[in-house]
């Protein structure tokens, strides 16, 4: 028997008694649900209170859903390593997205509230899902039962920077049941401007004022992106499902820079004026599905498939005029076309008390790359990377309270490079194994153990030479770089509070990092993209999600985190031992909303803190130290249900401050000669946005 527990609107709670309510949530269970259940489930109901109009607004109500949008629906980033079994956290009707642009993240906006029947909250490893996950998954269960039913939504708004032009964005989205079969399309507009104001300081190698400069750096997209799906489900119980992407993307930036010398008494001096302008435009094409269906008493076959091509031009010039003399300083062309396909297959078949999941995936990407420096005569570069693995995996549910899921999958896969026809082929294999055993302490308690080895996805475009704006300096491409691989071992704690107040999660990672991937050292002093070596990293999470019902704000939500983490590797410059880069020993994230209660208000913010960070090439070692960041903070009004208006400002609290501190060398870093020494103050414009949300 497995009975879920209904989910309903908290009554407001005394002061005192919210207090209790907060004190005895980590010792008392859900006394509603079954001693087996591992489902909590959230009706349509639930969130009428919330005026919900898409289903990220329906996910951000829950406790703990601001974090599952945060990571954009769970989903990893586009370079995931094919399909695998681990992906998204959010789920429709028990299956992701069979696409990789085109992914569940970008469905949460596009998908409305009066299509959903409920969400349920999931921490087991359950029967018939379409993926493997350590956390919770959100799986939402879609209306049916509508014959001839459609729905649509529209969204307009504006964004404004002081210092740009203000600019326009536009949702649309049409979806619609036709008996067996479902379909919608969607069309967006988005264009997200930025301005990014520097204020840089360069100082000799004796800590002398060298020079100032000023940089204006305005970025503007024109992205218009057009998607599709379609769905049916025939007599026999077989289902199909198909979507596609088409996007034509432009982002520009317009960087002004102002030079001068630095006298003495610190006078500064017109010296030179920098003009960039940079352009990258690519037009995205994806086309994905998957068809599944039973086999007699074998079990459920599904296949999945995506085709996705993406064709780039990238310009970069940079000029600069001192006593009159305009000359270029630098340019760089770009016209490569990347593309991606993957196909995977696999049976679940239920056992008695055992459920398997086998078959077989295939992955195929590419790389065309057609670029120049300067002046240089143009090159061509082609990367491909075919890979091909086989996997099983087996669930049980040892006891009422006792699951262990085990899985191992066998990858093959080889890397060919041609360059101005300099060839190269190199062939890897890796063998994964994955063991997640689960356990309800009680029904409102789980403990989470996972040890699995993993393998990262390839950036294509490592393998050949790009151009760092930033430091003004050359990426030289890498021929022999391999993929990433990791042995991990987590312990996980989770704790859901009564009456639906919210939850805790502790989460403590090991992981030991083979061939780790970073700047080396090419020729004496140039660097590019490489494996470094064997290296380890550690964190402890904390995740609380809580309602303030016990001080009478039952509709108020607060998601906090605080991540920390170490790490070290060898340098490969020095051999001195350091963190690996970009890794952070401290990083705080806050969200909070509250859906004012009897009204149809709802206002709320985010915000973010994390420590420094190093990051360290051949001549160059940096620290970035970041301000407290308020990444938005917003009020939205429901003039009906089905209408809603939104403002929300970015960026107005401290800028997003962030310091650059850059030591560069003359040569090796290790050498230990001072070039000069930059201290860069980065800042961004707040943004405001002002939006009209409606379904019909």
């Amino acid at each position: 028997m497995n009975t879920n527990k209904i989910i309903s609107f908290s009554p407001f709670l005394s002061t005192k008694a919210g207090f209790l309510v907060l004190l005895l949530g980590l010792t008392v269970p859900l006394v509603a649900q079954e001693q087996n259940e591992s489902t909590v489930i959230y009706e349509l109901g639930y969130f009428a209170p919330y005026n919900a109009v898409t289903l990220a607004d329906m996910i951000r109500n829950i406790p703990g859903g601001e974090t599952i949008l945060r990571r954009r629906g769970g989903q990893r980033e586009n370079n995931n390593r094919g399909f695998g079994a681990s992906a998204a956290q959010v789920l429709i009707n028990g299956r992701r997205m069979s696409g990789k642009i085109n992914n569940m993240s970008t469905a949460l906006a596009r998908i409305q509230a009066t299509q959903v029947e409920r969400i349920e909250l999931i921490r087991g490893n359950a029967e018939g899902l379409d993926i493997r996950n350590e956390g919770i998954i959100y799986n939402v269960i879609l209306q049916e039962g509508a014959e001839n039913s459609s729905s649509s939504l529209l969204e307009v708004g504006v964004t404004d920077v002081d210092g740009m032009s203000t600019e326009p964005g536009v949702l649309a989205s049409y979806n619609a049941n036709r008996g067996p079969l479902e379909f919608g399309l969607s069309y967006q507009y988005e264009t997200r401007p930025r301005l990014n104001l520097v204020d840089e300081d360069i100082l000799n190698a004796d800590r002398t004022h060298r020079e100032f400069r000023s940089l204006f750096d305005a970025q503007t997209r024109a992205n218009h992106i057009i998607t599709g799906t379609v769905g049916y489900e025939f007599q026999n119980g077989a289902i199909l499902q198909l979507n596609g992407l088409y996007s034509d993307n432009e982002n520009l930036h317009d960087r002004h820079e102002d030079q001068f010398l630095i006298g003495a008494g610190g006078v500064r001096t017109p010296n030179a004026i920098e003009v960039g302008d940079i352009d990258r435009v690519n037009q995205e094409f994806e086309f994905g599905g998957d068809f599944e269906f039973e086999i007699r008493d074998l079990g459920r076959l599904k296949t999945m498939f995506v085709v996705n091509r993406t064709e780039n031009d990238d310009e970069i010039i940079q000029d600069i005029t001192g006593n009159n003399l305009t000359s270029r300083l630098f340019s760089s062309f770009a016209d490569y076309d990347e593309g991606e396909t993957i196909m995977r297959s696999a049976m679940t078949s239920v056992i008695g008390r055992h459920t398997l999941e086998y078959g077989a995936e295939a992955a195929f990407n590419t790389l065309d790359r057609t670029f120049a420096f300067n002046n240089d005569p143009l090159q061509n570069a082609i990367v491909e990377e075919d890979r091909y693995e086989l996997f099983i995996t087996h669930s049980i549910l040892l006891t009422q309270k006792l699951s262990l899921q085990s899985a191992l999958t066998e990858e093959y896969s080889t890397i060919f490079q041609d360059r101005e026809g300099q060839a190269n082929k190199r062939s890897f294999r890796y063998l994964k194994p994955r063991v997640e055993l689960r356990y309800d302490l009680t029904l409102a308690d789980q403990v989470r153990l996972l040890a699995e080895r993993t393998v990262s996805q390839l950036n294509l475009n490592d393998f050949i030479a790009s151009r760092n704006i930033d430091d003004d300096t050359i990426n030289f491409g890498n021929p022999t770089l391999e993929p990433e691989s990791s042995w991990s071992l987590s312990l996980g704690y989770e704790h859901r509070f009564v009456n639906d107040a919210g939850s805790i999660e502790l989460k403590a990672l090991y992981e030991d990092v083979s061939d780790h991937i970073d700047k080396i050292l090419i020729d004496t002093d140039d660097s590019g993209i490489g494996n470094i070596g064997s290296g380890w990293r550690k964190n402890l999470e904390v995740n609380l999600n809580t309602r303030f019902g016990f001080i009478g704000l039952p509709s108020a939500v607060l998601t906090f985190s605080y991540t920390h983490e170490e790490s070290e590797i060898n340098d490969p410059f020095t051999g001195a031992k350091r963190r690996l880069r970009f890794s952070t020993p401290d990083y705080f994230q806050i969200s909070y909303r509250h859906d004012v209660e009897g009204t149809n208000l709802a206002y709320g913010f985010n915000a973010h803190r994390r420590s420094g960070w190093l990051r360290q090439d051949v001549s160059l070692f940096e620290v970035t130290d970041f301000e407290i960041h308020l990444g938005t903070a917003f009020v939205e009004y429901n003039f009906t249900p089905s209408v809603k208006v939104r403002f929300a400002g970015a960026h107005f609290l401290n800028d997003d401050g962030r310091t650059f501190n850059k030591t560069f060398y003359d040569g090796n870093i290790a050498d230990g000669v001072i070039n000069r020494i930059d201290f860069q103050d980065w800042r961004i414009h707040p943004d405001y946005v002002l939006s009209l949300q409606a379904t019909f």
